[in-house]
C-alpha cells in the first residue's frame, strides 16, 4: 500500500496539557496565577501589570516530558476475523506507546513607560496546545509489513499517528492602578493563530479494517489548516487590607466562538491516487475564568490559593469539509439538511473543566526565595469521545522550586512539576457509535499519562 508522505514537517511547540482539556499554561511555575505580579500576567491576569515597577523582560521555557500508554482490546475492532483476519488482529489491538518530549515558551516585554502605577506589556506564548508522534509497532517492521504496511504505525493510528493542535497568542496588554481603593484594572487583545495538523489512518466508511477480501483497504489522510483570530482578557486585583490581594480574569474564546481553520487534506487510498482538497475545519476553543487569593501574613512567608474554569464543552465537534460547503452536526452525529461538502466529522463532546491550586513561598533569605505548590484538575473528556488523540484525566499535581535574585536588575527561577494521571478504562460499549460522518474506529481501551514539567525563566528589570 501507497504510503502517504509527510510533507509539511510537524512543530511541536506545545506539551499536552497538564491542565483540563489541553491547556499547556504552566508559564511562570508557581508565580503564574490570577494575582501574579509578574509579566505572566499578560495571560493570567492582565491587572498585576500595574503591581511591577520599571521595564522588564521575562523568557520562559517549560521542558515538558510526556510518557502515553493505549492499550486497545480485540473487542474494539470493527470486523475480527474478515475486516482484521484472525492473524493480524495484533495489527489492531494491544499496546501503543508514546514518549516524547516538547518546549512550551513564554516571552514578554512590560513597563510602566515612567507614569506610576501604570504597566503595559507586549507578550507572545502558547497556552493552549499539545502534540503528539506515536512510536512504530515493531511486529510489523519486517516480513508481516511487507503485506500490511500501515499496522507499523502502531494500533493507535486510525486516531493519530503524529500531529499537533495549538494557538500561539501575541497579546498586547495594559493595567492601572488605583490608589486610593488599592484596586488594579487591565485588559488585553489576543492575536491567535490556531493549527491543526494530524496524519491518521483512515478508511472512507469509518471502520479499522486491513482488507476488503483479499485487497488492501486501508489508507491516510493528513490534515493542515490554520486560522487567525482575535480574542481578548480584562482582569482585576484588589488589596482590600495590605499585603493580601484578590485577583478575578476572564479570558475570551478564540474568535468569540467558533473558529474556521482552513487549508489542505491529503489522502491516499490504496484503490486510488492520492488526493488533495481545500478544506474548512470548524471547532470552538474554550473561553477561562479564574480566581486568586495571595496573602503575605509575614515578610517572609506567602500562601496562595487559585482557581480556574475553563468552558470546554463549546469543544463539541471538529468538523472538516470542503470549501464552500457548510457544517452542523446533530446530536446522533450525522449531519443536518442544510450541511454540505462534510467529508469528517471528529466528534469531542467535551465538558467543563475546572482546576485548584494551593501554594506557599517563603524567603531563605529576601535574595532567595523557595516555594512548594500542589494542584488538582479535572477530566474534560467524556468515556464515549476519548481518544488517543487528545487524552484527559482527572489529575492531581505537585511543584517545588526557587527564585533567585542574582542581582538588583537580574532573577532566575526554576520550578519541577510532575503530573500523575489517573487511570482510564473505557469499555467497548461505552465507546463512539456516532453515524456517519461522525463515526470512527471504536476507541475502548486503557489509558495511562505521566507528564514531568521543568520551568526554568529569567527577567531582567531596567
Amino acid at each position: 500500500m501507497k504510503r502517504l508522505p509527510l510533507l509539511l514537517a510537524i512543530w511541536s511547540i506545545a506539551s499536552t496539557a497538564a491542565a483540563s482539556g489541553f491547556s499547556t499554561a504552566r508559564f511562570g511555575g508557581e508565580h503564574g496565577h490570577p494575582t501574579t505580579d509578574n509579566p505572566t500576567a499578560l495571560y493570567f491576569n492582565p491587572a498585576g501589570l500595574a503591581l511591577g515597577k520599571g521595564h522588564r523582560i521575562y523568557l520562559d521555557g517549560a521542558l515538558a516530558l510526556r510518557r502515553a500508554r493505549y492499550d486497545r482490546p480485540v473487542g474494539a475492532i470493527s470486523n475480527p476475523g474478515t475486516g482484521t483476519p484472525e492473524d493480524l488482529l495484533d495489527a489492531n489491538s494491544g499496546k501503543a506507546e508514546l514518549d516524547n518530549w516538547n518546549l512550551i515558551p513564554f516571552g514578554a516585554l512590560v513597563s510602566d513607560l515612567g507614569v506610576e502605577n501604570l504597566g503595559v506589556g507586549i507578550g507572545v506564548y502558547v497556552p493552549l496546545g499539545g502534540s503528539a508522534s506515536w512510536e512504530r509497532n515493531t511486529a510489523f517492521e519486517g516480513a508481516r509489513g511487507e503485506q500490511y504496511p500501515g499496522a507499523v504505525d502502531g494500533v493507535q493510528r486510525w486516531f493519530t499517528i503524529e500531529g499537533t493542535i495549538r494557538s500561539l497568542y501575541f497579546t498586547a496588554a495594559a493595567a492601572y492602578r488605583i490608589p486610593s481603593l488599592r484596586l488594579s484594572l487591565g485588559a488585553g487583545l489576543n492575536v491567535i493563530q490556531s493549527e491543526v495538523h494530524t496524519i491518521r489512518a483512515r478508511n472512507a466508511d469509518g471502520t479499522d479494517d486491513l482488507v476488503t477480501g483479499d485487497l488492501p483497504k486501508e489508507g491516510r489522510s493528513l490534515l493542515d489548516v490554520e486560522s487567525w483570530d482575535l480574542g481578548f482578557s480584562v482582569g482585576a486585583i484588589w488589596e482590600p487590607v495590605e499585603r493580601f490581594w484578590v485577583g478575578a480574569s476572564y479570558q475570551s474564546q478564540p474568535g468569540f466562538g467558533e473558529i474556521e481553520l482552513k487549508g489542505k487534506l491529503k489522502t491516499q487510498f490504496p484503490s486510488a491516487d492520492q488526493t488533495s482538497q481545500d478544506v474548512v475545519l470548524t471547532q470552538e476553543l474554550p473561553d477561562i475564568w479564574r480566581l486568586g487569593l495571595r496573602w503575605r501574613p509575614q515578610e517572609r512567608w506567602e500562601l496562595r490559593l487559585s482557581g480556574e474554569y475553563a468552558r470546554w464543552s463549546v469543544f463539541r465537534d471538529q468538523c472538516v469539509f470542503s470549501e464552500g460547503g457548510r457544517c452542523e452536526i446533530r446530536a446522533d452525529g450525522s449531519t443536518s439538511a442544510d450541511s454540505s461538502g462534510v467529508i469528517q466529522n471528529i466528534p469531542r463532546r467535551w465538558r467543563d473543566g475546572f482546576g485548584v491550586r494551593a501554594g506557599a513561598s517563603h524567603w531563605v533569605v529576601p535574595s532567595v526565595e523557595a516555594y512548594l505548590g500542589v494542584g488538582y484538575d479535572s477530566n474534560a473528556i467524556p468515556d464515549r469521545t476519548l481518544d488517543p488523540s487528545l487524552y484527559d484525566m482527572h489529575k492531581i499535581s505537585a511543584s517545588a522550586g526557587a527564585r533567585v535574585e542574582i542581582t538588583d536588575w537580574w532573577a532566575v527561577a526554576a520550578t519541577i512539576t510532575p503530573v500523575f494521571y489517573f487511570t482510564r478504562e473505557i469499555e467497548v460499549g461505552e465507546s463512539q457509535g456516532l453515524a456517519a460522518p461522525s463515526n470512527q474506529p471504536n476507541s475502548a481501551g486503557t489509558y495511562e499519562q505521566f507528564i514531568a514539567v521543568f520551568d526554568l525563566n529569567t527577567e531582567v528589570r531596567f
